[in-house]
């Protein structure tokens, strides 16, 4: 189920909160805090989102439409809360690049193929993804990798 995008206003807080507290264990495995400063404002900025593993590399995906990862571009510093531990990460952003997205977009919905709805990916009777919708969403979709710093 798709959650109503002002519902994060309230939601991203609450998650913040919870992901630094002595009860993260039961949302870490799964979503992380990312913080970075603001490529114009220098402001920093602390955003959880879902993320996956894939050896060293931690991923997080978003729709080119919002904003956030736009800071992360050309190998930015993040610190990332993963698992109630912070550390710092060097970020690059998989953007334009259509069958790359695509593999990590597979990758991410086979581990969690509730979230397929946030990249409007419908899935078939057998929880299969739907090919058209994962095509057209590997061209509007964003992938952000972090490695340790």
């Amino acid at each position: 189920m798709k959650l109503p995008e002002p519902l994060f206003a309230l939601i991203n807080p609450i998650m913040g909160l919870l992901l630094r507290s002595p009860i993260h264990r039961f949302w870490s495995d799964s979503l992380m805090l990312i913080t970075f400063t603001g490529r114009n404002s220098g402001k920093q900025f602390t955003t959880p989102v879902r993320y996956v593993k894939d050896g060293d590399s931690i991923l997080c995906f978003t729709s080119a439409e919002n904003q956030w990862w736009r800071n992360l571009r050309n190998g930015a510093s993040a610190q990332l809360r993963v698992a109630g531990e912070s550390s710092p990460y060097t970020t690059s952003v998989i953007e334009n690049n259509p069958s790359e997205i695509k593999k990590w977009l597979m990758f991410y919905l086979s581990q969690y193929p509730q979230d397929a709805s946030y990249h409007d990916i419908a899935l078939a009777n057998d929880k299969s993804l739907i090919p058209e919708d994962l095509e057209r969403a590997s061209h509007e979709a964003i992938v952000v990798e972090a490695k340790p710093a």
